[in-house]
């Protein structure tokens, strides 16, 4: 497998994530970094040799660089990742791809025109027992889906929002504890239970008064196969509670929390159920960010990693590629039009 050598733009605090998963896999290195700010750069690029800019538009003229990784602003990834396909390089992004559907689909167009990978860091999708509950679905244990329901209780304090003058904001955050905090969880629930049909839904900000988006979200969901969700978020709730899914159907139902599978019962018992059941007993679950972001594992991105530098060379689609990662974005905007105009959207 040939080496991809990888640039980072944006080197807040997702970029050092990124820069330790390129670390972990063997196919993949570091070359160069770019941030505005020249010290957040230095301290990045520093731990790998790597070259610093704060024009990634000098990091672009590299012909050594094959593929860039999207660490900016939620809001200014549309323009930039414009900017990398048109110079040639596969993108990676941090989630969301960006903050409406509209910049996302000028983005696919501009990868898709260049003939680069587009693809999005949805990290969860990677873990063991995410792939366990999958793969249980497609082979119909769970008889008709009854209820998805995604739960996001965490805390962020007012000094986190006021760290970054885009943080809170509509136009670079896109949104608060939905858009930024709790679409990884969307992204699993319409994964795991398919198409979302409609929305209905409120959002407020009890927590923190001085943020233009929503601290606090509730939303109920139809899927197109008839089952029913909730979507309950928050970045207001102090001291912060692990993330949870519950998928429940008339044959089976399992509870996720975090990344450790905590309920696994099902109708018709299979040989390794109970081996199942006797590992995450005495699972421990990590922190996952509840209330600090920088507080994640970085194993979910190294799969992610390996899957998109594999993709490259093979020149196959990433496991999760920009069609998947707009999803989540879709469900998020439909939410946000629910509790702005007080009636159901339709998807």
């Amino acid at each position: 497998m040939a080496k991809i050598s990888y640039g980072i733009i944006g080197c807040g605090n997702i970029g050092p994530i990124h820069g330790a998963a390129i670390a972990q896999v063997k196919s993949a290195k570091l070359v160069a970094v770019s941030d505005v700010v020249e010290a957040s750069a230095a301290a990045l690029a520093g731990q790998y040799g790597a070259a610093v800019y704060t024009d990634y538009r000098k990091l672009l003229e590299r012909d050594d660089i094959q593929a860039v990784c999207l660490c900016v602003p939620s809001g200014l990834r549309m323009e930039i990742a414009v900017d990398c396909a048109k110079a040639g390089k596969h993108i990676l992004s941090e989630k969301p791809l960006d903050v409406t559907t509209k910049r996302i689909d000028l983005i696919i167009a501009a990868a898709d025109a260049a003939g680069v990978h587009l693809g999005c860091i949805f990290q969860s999708r990677f873990a063991d027992d995410s792939a366990k509950i999958k793969k249980a679905l497609d082979e119909g244990r769970f008889g008709n889906l009854v209820l998805g329901d995604a739960y996001i209780k965490w805390y962020r304090s007012k000094e986190y929002y006021a760290s970054g003058a885009w943080r809170g904001t509509k136009k670079l955050d896109g949104g608060g504890a939905l858009m930024n905090q709790g679409i990884h969880q969307i992204d699993l629930l319409q994964w795991f239970m398919g198409k979302v049909d409609s929305v209905c839904a409120f959002t407020s900000s009890p927590g923190h008064e001085d943020i233009e988006v929503e601290d606090t979200a509730v939303a109920v969901l139809r899927f197109n196969n008839g089952a029913l969700g909730v979507i309950e978020a928050s970045t207001a709730v102090n001291p912060g509670f692990f993330r949870k899914i519950e998928i429940l159907g008339t044959k089976g139902s399992v509870v996720l929390e975090e990344e450790v599978i905590k309920t696994w019962e099902f109708a018709e018992e299979f040989n390794d159920d109970q081996m199942v059941r006797d590992r995450f007993s005495g699972s421990h679950t990590s922190g996952g960010g509840v209330s600090d972001p920088k507080s994640i594992s970085d194993e979910g991105h190294i799969r992610q990693f390996l899957d998109i530098t594999e993709a490259i060379d093979l020149r196959r689609k990433p496991a999760i590629d920009a069609l998947e990662a707009r999803k989540a974005v879709e469900i998020v905007l439909a939410i946000y039009e629910s509790a702005a105009k007080k009636k159901i959207i339709y998807l």
